[in-house]
């Protein structure tokens, strides 16, 4: 049965009622939304790496994530917000819930839910591999189970990690050596203070845009120092220290006037592959993503070992292609209030 645009089907048993629009997941015939800015009244923040303010009555949220969303000058616009921390069960009405960390951002979370047909684990942005600065990602087994294809090719493993850090590190090494101080392009959060910390325990002070320092600061004042570092001021040469910028927007806006220097680009995927005008002088690209890519989904997916696979995000469909063949069912949660579950 295809329930008309907008709506949900009816629940089956086992069956747990969802629909996606262009403003975050639904649980249906409940308050709670999953990643919304502006719907419903009550929504569940994965991680400060919204791209606006949220401005539902209520969230859900971890400190650090609020803490972050108020360094970004992205507070939400409530005070109402529910602070719930890393596997302290809670309840709202009859849904059970539970924060998990989800290990590429500070206070990043996944969120596990109890309801009356199963089990779900909202899962959006994980990180298998450790970095040093957040917690490592938790699974809990669950029926259903909703992740984001994020990277273009869910077959495509991105670069090692720790080989990548290696050659970032030796990348770095050179061109100081070489009286060059590079200019890093990269996330402002999580990435940007991960590279903090990698070059930091190398013994390599770095400069950092006002931006990112109010970041730094808030994930220090949460208990993951990142070492040595310095805020940026043009007024003040970086002296020989590698400066760590904010990476373009998707349309190409750089936060200021690049500092001089070669630019070393981190990228999040495999299909970042345009560079825009003002990159011309990247010589280094290396890649850091704050999420799975395909090959690691697999084994998260092994893990929570769900009845019900759903894919968000812009390559839901080729996900579900690729991973059809890994529980019963496997489907793509389309936006614009399209029928999700029936």
């Amino acid at each position: 049965m295809v329930a008309p645009k907008g709506q949900t089907a009816p629940a089956k048993a086992g069956v747990i009622p969802i629909r996606s629009t262009d403003d975050g997941i639904h649980l249906s015939n409940s308050i709670l939304w999953f990643d919304s800015l502006a719907s419903g009244q009550l929504s569940f923040v994965s991680s400060a790496e919204i791209p606006n303010t949220v401005k539902v009555p209520q969230i859900i949220a971890t400190e650090e994530t609020l803490k972050l969303l108020g360094a970004q000058k992205n507070a939400p616009q409530t005070n109402n917000a529910l602070v719930c921390q890393y596997n302290r069960p809670f309840s709202i009405g009859r849904l059970k819930m539970e924060l998990l960390p989800s290990g590429g951002v500070l206070g990043g979370a996944s969120l596990y839910v109890e309801t009356e047909q199963g089990r779900l684990l909202y899962a959006p942005y994980l990180q298998t591999q450790k970095n040093g600065t957040v917690r490592q990602m938790q699974l809990k087994k669950a029926h259903t189970l909703i992740l984001n294809a994020f990277h273009p090719d869910p077959n495509q493993a991105l670069p090692n990690r720790k080989k990548e850090r290696d050659r970032f590190i030796d990348a770095i090494k050179l061109a100081l050596n070489n009286g060059q101080a590079p200019i890093i392009l990269c996330r402002p959060t999580a990435v940007a203070q991960e590279l903090t910390k990698i070059m930091s325990d190398e013994g390599i002070a770095v400069a950092v845009h006002p931006s990112i320092c109010r970041v730094h600061k808030v994930y220090e004042a949460c208990g993951s120092p990142l070492g040595k570092y310095t805020p940026y001021s043009p007024r003040n040469a970086h002296r020989n220290k590698p400066v760590i910028w904010p990476a373009p927007t998707k349309s190409g806006h750089l936060r200021g006037p690049l500092p001089e220097g070669p630019i070393f680009l981190i990228e999040q995927t495999s299909g970042d592959t345009q560079l825009s005008p003002a990159l011309k002088r990247t010589v280094e690209r290396f890649y850091f993503s704050h999420a799975c890519d395909g090959v690691e989904l697999r084994e998260v997916i092994a893990a929570v070992a769900p009845k019900e696979l759903y894919f968000t995000g812009p390559y839901a469909k080729r996900y579900v292609e690729e991973m059809k063949t890994l529980c019963p069912k496997v489907r793509p949660l389309f936006q614009n209030d399209q029928p999700t579950l029936f």
